[in-house]
């Protein structure tokens, strides 16, 4: 009889529902993007490579910093107590970088230490931004088809 209510008690206890382990806010490699992510990089290039750097995002560092100071006011984003904020500076390269490669944001996430679903995020808001301050700026006009055919 003994036997058979420990028994029971182990069963019991065996399946009593587990605790879910606490998730971690960020991967510890991610924290880590100010000292080894691509914006030390960037900096690097800018300085002593400048082919490099444009090859990098196909733009040269006048432009970036043209394109940088239109966009910063709708993509900076503030600090938190939680987590530093990624900066202008970092989002812009972000989006560029996978606008000049089309690699996904799971590649990315490698060069910028920054999450994937971060990434999506930032890639969409920062090109609305590029399209919204451009086209204030009469950068881009919009053609119809016709008139792109008639230039050919």
């Amino acid at each position: 009889m003994k036997g058979s209510i420990a028994l029971a008690l182990v069963l019991a206890l065996g399946d009593a529902p587990k605790r879910n382990r606490r998730r971690k806010w960020s991967k510890k490699w991610f924290l880590r993007r100010n000292q080894l992510g691509h914006a030390r990089l960037l900096r690097e290039l800018r300085d002593d490579e400048p082919d490099d750097y444009r090859n990098f995002l196909r733009m040269d560092a006048a432009s970036y910093d043209e394109l940088l100071n239109l966009v910063r006011p709708i993509i900076q984003k503030k600090d938190t107590i939680m987590r530093e904020a990624i900066s202008a500076n970092e989002r812009l390269s972000i989006t560029l970088r996978f606008l000049a490669t089309g690699n996904s944001f799971e590649d990315l996430k490698f060069i910028t230490r920054t999450s994937p679903q971060a990434i999506g995020k930032i890639v969409f808001e920062t090109c609305e931004a590029i399209t919204q301050c451009l086209q204030r700026q009469q950068a881009i006009k919009v053609k119809t088809i016709e008139c792109l055919i008639a230039i050919a």
